[in-house]
């Protein structure tokens, strides 16, 4: 099997205006922390600075004039500096904290927001790994940024800056040449941040791979056991594990060598120094404290240099993550209200779906089609697979649009009404049966979350699912795994029917709903069908023989067109296109149904 990584992975530029202005945008609202953050970092960099000059000011006192006053006033200048830039520090730290957190939550708010919006198509096309992908690696990048990348860069830049200023005030000379080395030292860090940054990629690249594997040998661990699959598999993993492996050490040898070179061009510096500020200092044209202090300053020197190369990676990554995450939240829902929709009626059930044109991308699936459905009335959409069955349901849903002609409700066009009073009158049950992790009572009132415990065990009773409830420890509390785990698939079924009837929709639509229950769960549906049915139009997608027959109308769709439609007595008499699908596909079920 070929293994393919996400694009995704790839870093982007390092810096792109209109990325971080949109992201700065979410820090906007914090501008009073914001202002107290800096000043935070400005106070905790000036003391840093600070300390190496009281020192300095410290040693020329001692060596010289001696006066106790002024060493006991460093003294307490030293330790209230230190005081100050505890202070600072943590107030600096927790104000960053703060707003990365905040902005990440405010970030995920708005995704979510958004996500909520955008049509299934688009969750469909984009992949629901892709989409979880940015809500939580790249939203965690994000975070990564304002609350370490930007407070480093900033608190390097102003360290680095303040180090040149003193630096060049206390004596030019001896900073120009400890500047000699900084050719050396930034051809290095370009070359080390290239490398770093190939090797970077290429470990997210391994990794990414390693995961997928490892996910889809864990979902698909069935299959491989029943094709003996293991020991290939367990070479392929391997393999794939081995070149994550040997990037990793590929990475962490460039990175050990960082830190050794910094210090070994550090050091270098500081010989140079010493030597040149030694003879100055016995010309006494500069003091032993001035010398003390450059040597403190050169070893802090080089420090931020490294860090802005380290932040480098942060910046670039938060830039490739932005705009994944801006990808997300600029995509246009496919279907949107009309600035003047109107909320639909309380309906009563007719359906009409009128010359309807319709497909997905430049494909079209349905041809001109026609339907007319009275109110109680169940129809049955019958077809081989890709007949355009699911598009039919799917537009009901105003899930699409449709491409010309309209489909109306009561007489309502779908495009004039709101989505949320055209769904909230509708009930479905899915073909993927979805139920929520949590317990069964809230995965019943998931439409109606403020419904009676009378009202959800009286649809329970209907469905004939009340009895294997009750029968659980907890009932109706027992808890549920995430898509229903710990259900049979018709238990599944039963309750997510049971959550579509307490919705009371006026029309209810089964996306082959029953289509992987055993005979006798559906008979328990079909008793349920009965009653409940009857006073709402409904609309079937079917493949079991029992659900069709005791439809009003069965359509029979082929290649995105109705081709017959009627009873199932009346289709059979006919002996056309439905006769062939019967004999096919049903006739061989119809004695135990």
């Amino acid at each position: 099997m070929s293994v393919h990584y996400d694009p995704d992975e790839l870093l982007g530029k390092a810096y792109d205006p209109q990325i971080a202005r949109r992201l700065f945008g979410f820090a906007s609202p914090y501008k009073r922390k914001i202002l107290l953050c800096v000043g935070a970092i400005s106070i905790t960099t000036a003391s840093d600075l600070l300390l190496p000059f009281l020192f300095s000011f410290a040693i020329d006192e001692v060596s010289g004039d001696q006066r106790l006053n002024i060493i006991n006033l460093l003294g307490v200048a030293f330790v209230a500096t230190l005081i100050v830039r505890f202070l600072a520090t943590w107030s600096q730290y927790y104000l960053v904290s703060w707003i990365g957190n905040r902005v990440v939550f405010d970030i995920r708010n708005r995704m979510f927001r958004h996500l909520q919006t955008l049509s299934v198509s688009y969750i469909d096309r984009r992949g629901v790994g892709s989409i979880m992908s940015r809500l939580q690696n790249d939203v965690g990048v994000i975070n990564e940024f304002f609350s370490d990348g930007l407070v480093g860069v900033t608190s390097s830049s102003l360290v680095l800056i303040g180090i040149i200023v003193i630096m060049l005030v206390t004596n030019w000379q001896l900073a120009l040449l400890s500047f000699l080395v900084l050719p050396i030292m930034i051809l290095f860090m370009r070359f080390w941040r290239v490398r770093a940054m190939e090797m970077y990629r290429l470990t997210r690249r391994t990794m990414a791979i390693v995961n997928g594997n490892l996910a889809e040998n864990i979902s698909g661990v069935r299959v491989a056991q029943a094709f003996t699959r293991e020991p290939i598999n367990i070479r392929t993993f391997d393999g794939l594990n081995r070149a994550n492996l040997d990037a990793s050490i590929e990475a962490a040898k460039l990175s050990s060598l960082l830190l050794p070179v910094v210090t070994f061009i550090g050091a270098v510096a500081t010989a140079m120094v010493v030597y040149v500020g030694g003879r100055f200092a016995l010309n006494e044209t500069l003091s032993v404290g001035q010398l003390v202090l450059f040597i403190a300053l050169i070893d802090r020197f080089f420090q931020p240099i490294r860090d802005l190369s380290g932040q480098y990676n942060v910046l670039q990554a938060a830039m490739a993550a932005g705009e994944r995450i801006f990808e997300v939240l600029d995509v246009e829902p496919d279907v949107k209200d009309k600035p003047d929709a109107y909320e639909l009626p309380p309906v009563v059930g007719t359906v009409e779906y009128d010359h309807i044109v319709f497909g997905y991308g430049q494909t079209e699936i349905l041809h001109d089609v026609s339907l007319d459905v009275k109110p109680g009335q169940t129809v049955a959409f019958v077809g081989e697979t890709g007949a355009g069955k699911s598009s039919m349901i799917n537009l009901l849903l105003r899930f699409a649009d449709v491409w010309s002609g309209a489909i109306r409700i009561d007489g309502h066009d779908l495009r004039d009404v709101t989505q949320e009073s055209l769904r909230s009158q509708l009930g479905i049950v899915l073909q993927d049966t979805f139920l929520f992790a949590g317990t069964i009572r809230q995965n019943i009132a998931y439409a109606r979350p403020d419904a009676t415990d009378a009202e959800i065990e009286g649809v329970a009773r209907e469905v004939g699912v009340h009895d294997f409830i009750a029968q659980l420890p907890n009932g109706y509390n027992s808890l549920i795994q995430e898509r229903g785990g710990g259900l049979s698939i018709g238990q599944r079924q039963l309750v997510s029917f049971a959550r579509a009837l307490l919705a009371d929709p006026r029309i209810l639509i089964l996306d082959e709903a029953t289509s992987s229950i055993d005979t006798q769960t559906e008979r328990i549906i079909q008793e349920a069908l009965r009653r409940l049915l009857k006073g709402r139009t409904s609309f079937v997608i079917a493949h079991r023989l029992s659900t069709i027959r005791e439809a009003d109308i069965v359509v029979v769709m082929s290649l995105g067109k109705i081709v017959e439609q009627g009873t199932h007595d009346e289709l059979m008499a006919q002996r056309g296109y439905y006769y062939s699908l019967y004999t096919r596909n049903w006739q061989e079920h119809e004695d135990e149904s």
